[in-house]
């Protein structure tokens, strides 16, 4: 259940001392709705939110409008609910800092570039780029340029087509509206309906496999990492040169390894499956 706030003279008391004041209620109010997600209840409808908070119905809805519009909720429109966004996560991600995250993820890539002799990493998102933010060197020469640091556009690299895949597709259009996209490959999305267009054949796959999508090259399999709202915050890969294995190996073998080890860190992080 989430907090009630009397909405009687704007949501304030008006028996304020000098230092209430100085407290926007709106503030208040949307950070009580945030509140009321949970583990337990990551979902509530408008209806939902007006009953457990007590404000008024007009009141929630331009409060959830507002909270959506900057990041902090996502719509789930055919369910007419709403779930904390990215933004909100992030900010709970962001003052833990990414060494928390790499911390839970380093041994896992370890194992994973032991099993395979790949080359593995962990990536998030910071806008139109994702970061590099693990790399752990396997034992197949794959001519990569990436490091820990390197930041590469998510729309032309299969881990970060897996990022992108598993966000609304609304944030994605806004993300990319009036982008020039680059091209790598001829496999480079060129516009936004064609990044689209892949987005959605991505989004049903558990894991991305690609043969010289970036880098000519290099062969590549990469799986989302959730965190305990379920929210793909980060991605990790393994890649190897395109003669390092057969590519039915490296999809039916090494992808079932590279899954198993993003699941490994999303379960450490609090994902439930």
């Amino acid at each position: 259940m989430g907090t009630m706030i009397h909405d009687d003279n704007g949501g304030m008391p008006t028996d304020t001392s000098d230092e209430d004041r100085y407290i926007v209620p709106g503030l208040i109010r949307g950070l009580a709705i945030l509140e009321g997600f949970s583990a337990d209840n990551p979902e509530q409808s408008l209806a939902g939110i007006t009953r457990d908070t007590g404000l008024p119905r007009a009141t929630v809805f331009r409060l959830l409008h507002t909270l959506e519009a900057a990041g902090y909720l996502q719509r789930n429109a055919a369910r007419r609910t709403f779930r904390l966004g990215n933004r909100v996560l992030r900010l709970g991600y962001n003052a833990l800092s990414d060494r928390n995250l790499a911390e839970i993820a380093t041994p896992v890539l370890e194992r994973l570039r032991d099993q395979t002799g790949c080359t593995t990493h962990l990536v998030v998102r910071e806008g139109i780029d994702v970061v590099y933010v693990v790399r752990c060197q396997g034992g197949t020469p794959e001519n990569s340029l990436i490091g820990v640091g390197t930041r590469l556009p998510a729309h032309a690299t299969v881990i970060g087509r897996t990022l992108l895949a598993h966000m609304p597709m609304a944030d994605v259009v806004r993300l990319y509206d009036g982008y020039h996209f680059p091209t790598y490959t001829d496999a480079t999305p060129t516009d936004l309906g064609t990044l689209v267009a892949q987005l959605e054949a991505d989004r049903p796959q558990r894991s991305l496999a690609s043969w010289g999508y970036f880098e000519p090259n290099v062969a590549s399999i990469a799986a989302p990492v959730r965190n305990r709202a379920g929210i793909a915050e980060a991605a990790v890969n393994a890649i190897c040169s395109l003669d390092a294995y057969d590519r039915a190996v490296l999809e039916d073998v090494v992808r079932v390894q590279v899954e198993a080890a993003a699941a490994e860190i999303s379960a450490a992080l609090g994902y439930q499956a």
